[in-house]
């Protein structure tokens, strides 16, 4: 999996810059660097067999931190590089009717890189673009301040989890898969690596030629069904996903310049 991962970073590193010289009629700029970096807090949410929704228990939302830096190759697409770590957890004991008497819960940390595509609805926006409209002959400008976006790519998922089984009560599942198998899923050790397809939708909102906010939301999709550690005494009908809720600043840095002297970042973008 790790080398599968390697390949696609090393795949997307050399399109993005082999693209980037290519494109004459967009530049940034000169004064900014090539790429820009977004950081921000996450709400994490499980989705998955210990969550009676199909939508995720919001009010168990986890928390995390996110951070990305993006290579643009033309006005509107862009390469981007996401990581993402936080918690998440699952209980049977918050739930009603028959779930407390399975009494499964689990507890991860999640950490996912991911190589993305990114692509922007009124392309690269890093100023109030203007546009007019006439009102009795006379001229009013009017700005937008959004900049909406979506974005896919696929990633590698390390999933530190922990698992807690001892609660069942074996008279009232007696039959049942979660007892018939309880046994195998209790001595049962799941990958921690994971391929994850993440994908989803944001905005940006323009504050000044260097900074933006964002506000964007994600969904982690697996190709497994070990997330919460249950995948044998349960019935699974589709593989574990997350979903992620994100908002932050995206900036660009300025390049150096010998007749600024205050300018202390200089990371020859």
């Amino acid at each position: 999996m790790r080398d599968l991962l390697h390949k696609v970073l090393f795949i997307a590193a050399i399109f993005a810059f082999a693209h980037l010289p290519a494109n004459a009629q967009w530049k940034m700029p000169r004064e900014y660097g090539g790429m820009n970096i977004a950081v921000g807090p996450s709400a994490m949410v499980y989705l998955g067999d210990l969550n009676p929704s199909q939508f995720g228990d919001f009010s168990q939302a986890g928390m995390g931190v996110q951070a990305a830096i993006m290579a643009p190759i033309n006005n509107k697409l862009s390469i981007r590089g996401t990581f993402i770590t936080g918690n998440m957890d699952g209980n049977d004991d918050r739930y009603d009717d028959w779930r407390p008497k399975r009494s499964f819960a689990f507890k991860t940390t999640v950490t996912e890189v991911s190589a993305m595509v990114q692509w922007e609805f009124r392309g690269q926006q890093w100023e109030r673009a203007e546009n007019e409209i006439y009102t009795d002959n006379y001229k009013i400008k009017r700005y937008k301040i959004l900049s909406p976006y979506v974005f896919a790519g696929v990633g590698y998922l390390n999933n530190k989890l922990e698992r807690e089984m001892d609660g069942i009560d074996s008279v009232y599942f007696y039959g049942d898969r979660a007892w018939e198998l309880y046994d195998e899923e209790k001595n049962k050790v799941y990958k921690s690596g994971m391929l994850v397809v993440p994908f989803g939708i944001g905005t940006h909102v323009l504050i000044s030629p260097s900074v933006r906010l964002f506000a964007e939301y994600t969904y982690h999709f697996l190709t497994n069904d070990y997330l919460d550690g249950y995948a044998t005494a349960v019935y699974s009908s589709k593989p574990d996903a997350y979903q992620s809720f994100t908002i932050g600043i995206d900036f660009r840095l300025l390049k150096h310049n010998a007749l600024r002297k205050n300018q202390v970042c200089y990371w020859g973008l």
